[in-house]
């Protein structure tokens, strides 16, 4: 006798809106943190303290700018994804995945790195500073990096790929009504792969206003300045913004185009670094004071790192294309 078998019906998702919202909230302070860093920088770098400051190949208000900057994307970055957490947007989930990766990233690589460094200093100041006081300033200081460059933006990156929040994203937007595309069908999603790509294209793409503060480029060991160097940045700056609307559109020029310009730069890399064993003598080229060579030369060790660090970023990102490709069509033209 044939009997209906119970169909197993999945749980639903837990609603995340509330946690969603308090992450949001979080974005916005780390946002509101990254504009105090920007008042902090001008206060460094435009008061009395700057004289104090070693010679370097930038002003200090050139020095202001880039960090003006770099500081003012972070905090738009977490300004827009905190806001958009808060109203529960499945494209500040996916922002906060790619700022969230890349944070977690390059926190692994500074903690590296200060590793290495940090007892260095520790023991050259060493009789200024009573050991005891340097074990405290050492375990201060690489607690303080742990906290904010590996676990703060772990816990964001665990928070923003987990199911639940993945499922409350689209049912707090099919509650607000569907939103039809073009055809009349709900448009359809990009990967979280390629937003990433996409976003890392466009980012790329504002790496021709590094002439406006450090006036030069360096392709395959040869340090370019003034038109030269603004030449090539420019072209690379529009090859890059291409690729980034190429990426969002899923034609396979932008992939092209990425790919090349990541084996482009690596190899330059690589050429530079056989060019110059010596980064002292590239330093002194690119027209950096007698002072901070003798800094750089004070921590050999940092050195090897930062460039073994370059080498293996470079790779990861090839690695990274190629995975890509798959998101592409065959056929450039679709």
């Amino acid at each position: 006798m044939d009997s209906a078998l119970p169909v197993a019906v999945p749980a639903p998702h837990k609603n995340r809106r509330d946690w969603l919202i308090a992450f949001g909230i979080i974005e916005i302070l780390v946002g509101c943190a990254f504009l105090f860093m920007i008042l902090g920088s001008a206060i460094a770098f435009l008061g009395p303290a700057a004289a104090r400051m070693p010679p370097s190949a930038m002003s200090p208000r050139a020095l202001l700018a880039l960090v003006g900057l770099q500081y003012g994307l972070m905090a738009a970055a977490f300004f827009t994804g905190g806001i958009g957490s808060i109203r529960c947007k499945n494209w500040a989930r996916i922002l906060m995945l790619v700022v969230s990766g890349l944070w977690l990233a390059l926190g692994l690589i500074s903690t590296l790195i200060m590793a290495f460094i940090i007892p260095t200093i520790m023991h050259r100041q060493s009789a200024k500073i009573p050991p005891g006081m340097q074990h405290a300033i050492m375990l201060g200081m690489f607690t303080a990096m742990l906290v904010l460059g590996v676990l703060l933006p772990a816990i964001f990156l665990f928070f923003y790929t987990r199911q639940s929040v993945k499922a409350t994203c689209p049912a707090q937007k099919a509650a607000q009504g569907p939103t039809p595309a073009a055809g009349g069908t709900l448009a359809p999603g990009l990967p979280v792969p390629l937003v990433i790509l996409g976003v890392w294209q466009a980012l790329s793409a504002l790496s021709v206003l590094a002439i406006l503060f450090m006036q030069l480029a360096i392709v395959f060991g040869v340090v370019l300045r003034g038109a030269a160097a603004a030449l090539v940045l420019l072209a690379f700056s529009a090859l890059s913004g291409y690729a980034a609307w190429a990426t969002f559109h899923q034609k396979l020029i932008g992939w092209q185009i990425a790919l090349f310009t990541a084996g482009f730069w690596t190899i330059s890399m690589l050429v530079t670094y056989a060019r110059y064993p010596d980064p002292v003598q590239l330093y002194r080229e690119m027209g950096y004071s007698d002072q901070m060579v003798r800094a750089y030369e004070q921590f050999p060790q940092g050195v090897p790192l930062i460039c073994a660090g370059s080498i293996v970023m470079a790779t990861v990102y090839l690695v990274f294309l190629l995975y890509m490709r798959k998101f592409f069509p065959t056929d450039a033209r679709a």
